[in-house]
């Protein structure tokens, strides 16, 4: 019986591409949820206020004001040309597609989690030091001050992967292995010996 683990592999690259349809992260201050994404709201810059913000018209304007992440769009791009190229593509050249495709889907999405994890203190450290600014030095805090207290309400934000940035990996990692199943299990050619009776 022969397994086709092309077959699997496109299979692992459908689930990975479905991922991006479940929530992939959340952003929590000092773990209390307050935005949550999928995969294709990250793409169309629309995450969710979640928690105590959620329904609240301001921080929903905020939201919609966020800007589509163009790294995820791209890990999305990836992942899908990979998937279809390999349905036109031999055997050899499939599986090889599809492993290049998948490692490169893992590296650009996690990057990706990790650009928007930078992209978030980033702003908030600049909102604050905007603001500091604006007020000035008060009676209460100096500028140095100031700055620590940014650095701690950035410190307090964290963005963790959910379940669908998972099911992405996993069936990237899937497709990934069962194509390198197919290029190291290529069945040789069955050379047969010529018959001494003929």
């Amino acid at each position: 019986m022969f397994i086709d683990f092309n077959q699997i592999a496109r299979l692992g690259k459908v689930v990975a591409l479905l991922g991006f349809f479940l929530p992939w992260v959340t952003v929590s201050c000092s773990n209390t949820e307050i935005l949550s994404a999928t995969g294709w709201q990250l793409m169309t810059g629309d995450p969710q206020p979640a928690g105590p913000l959620e329904g609240m018209a301001d921080q929903r304007q905020q939201a919609e004001d966020s800007e589509p992440a163009v790294v995820i769009i791209a890990a999305f791009a990836v992942i899908l040309i990979g998937l279809v190229s390999s349905l036109f593509t031999r055997t050899q050249a499939a599986a090889v597609t599809m492993l290049v495709t998948s490692v490169l889907g893992i590296g650009v999405s996690y990057y990706g989690v990790e650009n928007i994890r930078t992209e978030l203190h980033r702003e908030i450290i600049g909102t604050q030091n905007e603001q500091s600014e604006a007020i000035g030095d008060t009676s209460f805090f100096g500028a140095t001050q100031q700055r620590e207290l940014s650095e701690a309400v950035s410190s307090s934000i964290t963005v963790e992967e959910q379940e669908g940035y998972m099911v992405t990996h996993g069936g990237l990692l899937l497709a990934g292995l069962f194509s390198l199943l197919t290029l190291f299990g290529r069945r040789k050619p069955v050379v047969q010996s010529p018959n001494p009776g003929a």
